[in-house]
């Protein structure tokens, strides 16, 4: 089962201010793109139900662009300005523990990582990104499926 692709974001919002490691909007839309290549190489299957897009600065989920773009580039120091925190809050709470997984290893793995050197690194050569992006052009669908193969080769050979 997928999830809302903001409700994963939530997640990482969460743990961020938490942790006293807040993140910035680009920064999270990269710690979901990790998160969902994780899940979909390690599990065979999306953890985020929207697709991701070839923007300039990497993959984003316009639906993650849309719930956080009030914070602009700051760190997202308050969830609660969100509209849906609420039911985000409750619906952390049913999250299976293989999404948990995904999340928490992405989250150890990119904590102390900056948006930048997440962007860079989701630009390489041969990334789904790069295999798709045109300049000037934001809605191109990044395929899960190259998501995943390109995910499996890192993690898991």
């Amino acid at each position: 089962m997928a999830y809302s692709a903001s409700l994963i974001a939530y997640a990482f919002v969460r743990k961020g201010i938490e942790e006293g490691k807040p993140v910035t909007q680009m920064k999270l839309q990269k710690m979901v793109y990790f998160a969902h290549g994780y899940y979909l190489a390690k599990y065979g299957i999306a953890l985020v139900e929207e697709g991701f897009q070839a923007w300039k600065f990497g993959p984003v989920v316009p639906s993650i662009y849309h719930t956080y773009k009030l914070y602009g580039s700051s760190e997202i120091t308050d969830a609660d300005l969100v509209a849906a925190s609420e039911i985000y809050k409750a619906e952390l709470l049913s999250l299976p523990e293989t999404a948990w997984e995904a999340i928490d290893y992405t989250w150890d793995a990119t904590k102390d990582l900056s948006a930048i050197t997440l962007s860079t690194w989701t630009h390489k050569i041969g990334s789904p990104w790069a295999d798709v992006f045109q300049p000037n052009k934001n809605s191109i669908p990044i395929p899960d499926q190259k998501i995943g193969e390109y995910f499996t080769g890192i993690l898991f050979n």
